[in-house]
C-alpha cells in the first residue's frame, strides 16, 4: 500500500531560475520544510544541471521537466537511463510521445523503478478553446481527447499525468488512487495572481480533486518570504485533505504572495 503523503510532501516546488547557484539558493531558504523539487529546461540551457541534479537527489526528491518528446527511441532511452543513474524521481513526457517513445523510456530504466513517467495531458497555459485551434476539433473534444491520449500513455508504461484544473477530477475517475500518479501544475493558492495558467485551482481544490501532487513556482520563488508562502500552501492542503469545500484556514490575500513578475527578470 502506498504510504499517506503528509501535506508538506505533496508539494514540489520549480525552480525555474537561470542558474544553479540560484537554484540552490531557494532550497536552503526552504530547509527542512520541503522535500521535492522539480526542474526544467532553464536550467538545462544555463548549464550545471547535471551537478545540480546529484546535489540535490543526496537530500530530496527530483522532478526533471523536459517533455521528452517523440525523438529517436535511442536518445529517449539513454536520457531517461541517466536520470536513473542519476536518482531522479519523477520525469515528463511531452502529449506529443508516441508509443514508441515511451517504451523507449521505460526501457531506459533497465528494470528500475524510477524516474516515474508522467504524462503531459495539456499544458496548464492552454484551455478548451486553445486545444480547439491547435487540433482542429471542436471544444467538446477537449475531454475525449485527454481520456484518449492518457489511456495510450498508461498503456504504453508511463505511470501516471501531469495535469490541470478540473481535468484532475476527470482522470481520477478514470485512474483511481494507486492507478497512476496524478500531478498538478498551474497551481496558485488562495489570493494569489494566475499568471499565465489559463487552467488553474487553489492547493486544496488541486488535492480534493484528486492530485497526488501540486507543483508551484512562482507564488514561492516570488515571495518576500518564502517559508510563510510554503506554510501557507501546507495549510491549504491540509484544509483540501479535510474535505472543506473551500479554504478558510488564514485571511489570504494576494500581495502575501509573488507576482507573476520576479523584480528584474522576465515573467517566468
Amino acid at each position: 500500500m502506498k504510504p499517506h503523503l503528509e501535506p508538506r510532501d505533496r508539494i514540489i516546488v520549480a525552480l525555474d531560475v537561470p542558474t544553479s547557484d540560484e537554484a540552490l539558493r531557494i532550497v536552503d531558504e526552504l530547509k527542512d520544510l520541503v522535500s521535492f523539487y522539480k526542474v526544467g529546461l532553464e536550467l538545462l540551457m544555463s548549464g550545471g544541471m547535471g551537478d545540480l541534479l546529484r546535489e540535490l537527489v543526496q537530500k530530496h526528491s527530483v522532478f526533471v521537466d523536459l517533455k521528452l518528446p517523440s525523438d529517436i527511441p535511442e536518445t529517449v532511452s539513454r536520457v531517461v537511463n541517466i536520470a536513473a543513474d542519476i536518482g531522479v524521481k519523477f520525469m515528463t513526457l511531452s502529449n506529443s510521445a508516441t508509443r514508441e517513445t515511451i517504451a523507449a523510456a521505460v526501457s531506459g530504466r533497465v528494470g528500475r523503478s524510477d524516474p516515474k513517467l508522467l504524462y503531459v495531458s495539456l499544458l496548464s497555459s492552454l484551455d478548451r478553446r486553445d486545444f480547439a485551434k491547435q487540433y482542429g476539433r471542436p471544444e467538446s473534444d477537449f475531454e475525449p481527447f485527454l481520456e484518449e491520449r492518457t489511456t495510450i500513455a498508461k498503456e504504453s508504461g508511463a505511470e501516471g499525468f501531469i495535469v490541470s484544473g478540473k481535468e484532475i477530477a476527470l482522470l481520477r475517475r478514470r485512474y483511481p488512487k494507486g492507478h497512476a500518479l496524478i500531478v498538478s501544475p498551474g497551481i496558485r493558492p488562495a489570493g494569489a495572481p494566475k499568471d499565465d495558467h489559463k487552467r488553474t485551482c487553489t492547493p486544496a481544490e488541486a488535492i480534493q480533486l484528486g492530485a497526488d501532487y501540486i507543483v508551484v513556482g512562482r507564488p514561492i520563488r516570488n515571495a518576500p518570504d518564502k517559508r510563510e508562502a510554503v506554510q501557507r500552501i501546507i495549510d491549504e492542503i491540509a484544509e483540501g485533505e479535510t474535505g472543506n469545500g473551500s479554504f478558510t484556514g488564514h485571511s489570504v490575500i494576494a500581495s502575501s504572495y509573488g507576482s507573476g513578475t520576479p523584480m528584474g527578470a522576465a515573467s517566468r
